[in-house]
């Protein structure tokens, strides 16, 4: 299918693979350029312990950048945003134009000045709001995204304040804002794609679905338990800064009891340890100490395919 997105992109399928914390690495990244699609590298892509430094951050993602040019000629992406430490920023915004990297992703920070660096290096933007809204998308837009990508509920990962459902959360924006709109959250089969574009999307935007391929760097039991399960096996737990949904690991066991009983968000936020429990989670597999952060797309996953495999059975 080509479009709007597929041009601006310079891929075959507007298929994106999410940047996920962790999982990501250039084998992965490469192996979805390959196929068709455009993947991110993410905050810790390739790694298996956290940085030392933010020079380590920055010298960790650079060698990362490199290596998916040795592996592909095909565009990629990451996003400018891979720590809590703002103030690594502009640091990795000078990284991606010293290493030419065709796509970057916002989310959610709007910025002028970095719109306008990107821009003059000829570098595509993909912003995706934290919380999609039309005054933000609209702002997107006139600060010169090329594509705004809108998150569902259904999503994994951190997920957005309102509980609006992937293919309802459309409907604010289709005919008021200009930008190439690609949906988050929940889709993991061609049956989610086509139901995406007959309502107004113009490419996908993946996570879990890429977790359960044989290039993915996700534990081997991670991506058993997804094959195992569906939505319905899945814990949703209040945290900073709104919800989290996971398997029911022991640690997403207890941050549930701990939401269910009206505990602050702080307080379920500090067991959940954030990138160290999906680290210990999802890259180790340790079901005790982390967690597994799945979208509500996992109904659709029943098998491990290669990520070949996997576009191809969402294109044809």
């Amino acid at each position: 299918m080509q479009n709007r997105i597929t041009e601006i992109l310079n891929i075959k399928h507007p298929i994106v693979q999410a940047p996920m914390s962790w999982l990501t690495d250039a084998r992965l990244v490469a192996a979805v350029a390959e196929a068709g699609g455009l993947g991110f590298l993410a905050p810790h892509a390739g790694q298996t312990t956290n940085p030392t430094s933010n020079e380590d951050v920055i010298e960790r993602m650079r060698n990362e950048i490199r290596k998916v040019k040795a592996l592909t000629d095909k565009p990629f992406g990451v996003p400018f945003i891979v720590s809590y430490d703002f103030s690594l920023i502009p640091h990795m915004v000078d990284l991606f134009i010293e290493e030419r990297v065709p796509v970057v992703l916002d989310n959610g920070a709007l910025d002028p000045e970095i719109y306008a660096k990107f821009k003059q290096a000829g570098i595509k933007i993909i912003c995706r709001l934290p919380n999609p809204n039309l005054p933000d998308a609209l702002k997107a837009q006139e600060l010169g995204a090329d594509i705004l990508v809108l998150t569902g509920f259904d999503e994994g990962g951190t997920l957005p304040m309102k509980e609006i459902g992937s293919f309802s959360v459309l409907a604010e924006f289709v005919g008021k804002v200009d930008l190439p709109m690609m949906l988050a959250g929940g889709i993991a089969d061609k049956r989610s794609v086509q139901a995406a574009y007959t309502l107004g999307a113009e490419g996908v935007w993946i996570g879990t679905a890429f977790i359960a391929t044989e290039e993915c760097r996700a534990s081997e039991k991670v991506k058993d338990w997804i094959v195992d399960s569906s939505a319905n096996d899945l814990l949703l737990f209040r945290t900073e800064p709104y919800y989290y949904r996971s398997l029911p690991t022991e640690l997403a066991k207890q941050c549930f009891e701990l939401s269910e009983s009206g505990a602050p968000r702080s307080e379920i936020a500090k067991l959940m340890n954030a990138g160290t429990g999906m680290r210990l989670g999802m890259l180790e597999g340790n079901f005790e100490h982390g967690y597994v952060s799945v979208g509500n797309g996992i109904s659709a996953i029943d098998k491990i395919k290669t990520v070949q495999e996997m576009i191809d059975g969402l294109i044809n």
